[in-house]
C-alpha cells in the first residue's frame, strides 16, 4: 500500500475514534435544560453545580443511585443539601490528610528528640 493510502487510512481511523470518544463523553455529561423543585428522597451520592450555558440552565445536579437529578439552585432544601455535602467532603478531606501524614513506627525504631 502506498504511503498516501496508509496515511489516508490512519486519518479515517483517527476521525472515527474522535467521534466515538465525543459521543461517549456526551453520554456521561449531564446538561440540565429543566430543573425540578421536588425534594429528592433517595440517597444522594454526589453533586455538581452547573452554570448557565445555553442550552443548559443554572442548576444543581445531584447524583443518586437512580441517576442524575436536575434541581433548582434557589430552593432552600437544595442549598441546605449542598452545604451539608460540602461539609462532609471537607471532613473526609481533613481525615484523609491527617491519616496520610501519620507515619507508624516499626519495632525497634527510636525518635531522636
Amino acid at each position: 500500500m502506498p504511503f498516501s493510502q496508509k496515511m489516508r487510512s490512519l486519518l479515517v481511523i483517527a476521525f472515527f475514534a474522535c467521534i466515538a470518544i465525543t459521543v461517549a463523553t456526551e453520554k456521561e455529561s449531564v446538561c440540565c435544560k429543566e430543573v425540578s423543585s421536588k425534594k429528592i428522597t433517595v440517597p444522594i451520592t454526589g453533586f455538581k453545580i452547573q452554570p448557565s450555558r445555553p442550552p443548559c440552565v443554572k442548576a444543581v445536579i445531584f447524583y443518586t443511585a437512580e441517576g442524575a437529578v436536575c434541581s433548582h439552585w434557589r430552593e432552600d432544601w437544595v442549598k441546605n443539601k449542598v452545604t451539608q455535602l460540602r461539609r462532609l467532603q471537607a471532613k473526609e478531606k481533613s481525615l484523609t490528610m491527617s491519616t496520610s501524614t501519620f507515619t507508624p513506627r516499626t519495632a525497634g525504631s527510636t525518635l531522636n528528640n
